[in-house]
Parts: C-alpha cells; structure tokens; sequence
C-alpha cells in the first residue's frame, strides 16, 4: 500500500489499518511458510468467520475491508503478498462448505493474479546484509541474530 499511513493494531478480525486520501483500510493479514520440497497444496479458503470478524471491524471504524495473504514459497526463493477488498472476495472467489476459495498453484497462477480485483505484489532472491533472506538452516543457527530473517517465525 504505497504512500498510505499504516498502523498495527491488535484487535480481533483486523491487523492493520491503513490511510491515504480519506480512504480507510482495515487489513486482515494471514501468512503460510511453505518449507523446502513441501507437498502442501496452495489451495485456501477464506473462512466465514473470518470475514465476519473483519467485516464488522471495518464497519465499526468506517473503513473498508481487505483481506491479505502472505505466502513464503521457499523453493521459488520468493514471498508473495496477495491483497483483495473483501467485497470483491466474496463476489469473485468460488464459495464453497466453510468460505471462499483460491488457489495459488503455478498452473492459473498468471491469471489468478491477472484479476483486476487482485493486488499483488512479490519479492525474490532478497538479503538483509550478506545473508540470503531464505537461509533457513542459517536462520536456525543464529536466531537471535538481527541481520537474518528466521522466516519460520515471521511467516507461520
């Protein structure tokens, strides 16, 4: 959200607000690590409680809600950050038993993110200092280190 006042908060159903221009924000953000070689399937639903809980956040405050993913991919070296007003979600998005549903798999992938509702952004191949921002094994070796990023807690 470039160029927009951004604020934390530690409410239920929101974990960011964000400005810019009189428009207000609330962000949900939901993040998966997805380890080496894992088998996991990037396919997701989007809860109804969730969105409920968003939902009357935003309306308590005045702001619009937006649902955001973060997905660490660690054998494509890259973290993608997925964001869609919740409106949009819940039009778009195929309903199923317990919520909405996505998939993020590299096969419709491309136009996935090609949907004008999708905000999406990445980064690749990133270091902080000398070190590779997906090390890891690394990252377990110095824990307390602050020029490394342990993405297994940053991004569970």
């Amino acid at each position: 959200m470039k160029g927009y006042e951004v604020a934390c908060v530690d409410h239920v159903g929101a974990d960011l607000i964000a400005e810019k221009g009189g428009k207000r924000f609330a962000v949900s953000v939901k993040t998966r690590l997805f380890k080496a070689a894992s088998k996991e399937s990037l396919a997701f639903v989007v809860d109804h409680e969730h969105i409920a809980k968003l939902k009357h956040f935003a309306e308590q405050f005045g702001m619009e809600p937006v649902f955001a993913q973060v997905l660490c991919l660690t054998d494509e070296n890259t973290i993608h950050l997925i964001m869609v007003p919740v409106e949009k979600l819940l039009k778009e998005f195929p309903k199923v038993k317990l919520g909405y549903r996505y998939s993020f798999a590299k096969k419709g992938r491309d136009s996935f993110l090609a949907s004008s509702f999708i905000d999406y952004s990445c980064w690749s191949g990133q270091k902080i200092g000398d070190k590779e921002l997906f090390d890891l094994q690394l990252a377990d070796q110095e824990p307390n280190s602050r020029h490394i990023v342990s993405l297994e807690s940053e991004c569970k």
